[in-house]
């Protein structure tokens, strides 16, 4: 069996210094990249009152920003709320993303 001896202790330490920050600073950067975009992206909405005669159509139309896909934003509103299905109903509460040119 092979033994190791260590020559320069403060260096070998100096060593090992560097490397356990080294494994640290990767982790760090790797474990909060994942949050990055959640942390910077806080998605804003509006609470709108369905009203009778409303659809998603309809208020998507209304909110959309100009140029802005009108089923992508039926979708949106759909995911914000849990909806599976395309019925609202007069009285329901629903929240409506917001973008800054939509206004």
């Amino acid at each position: 069996m092979k033994k190791y001896v260590i020559i320069n202790p403060r260096r070998f330490f100096t060593f090992l210094t560097f490397v356990f920050m080294f494994i640290f600073i990767i982790l760090f950067v790797f474990l909060n990249s994942a949050k990055v975009h959640s942390s910077i992206y806080e998605p804003k909405y509006e609470e709108y009152y369905v009203l009778e005669g409303d659809s998603l159509w309809n208020i998507s139309t209304k909110y959309k920003p100009e140029g802005y896909d009108i089923r992508k934003m039926i979708y949106e509103i759909k995911e914000l709320n849990n909806i599976e299905t395309g019925y609202i109903y007069p009285g329901e509460s629903i929240k409506v993303p917001i973008y800054d040119s939509s206004r």
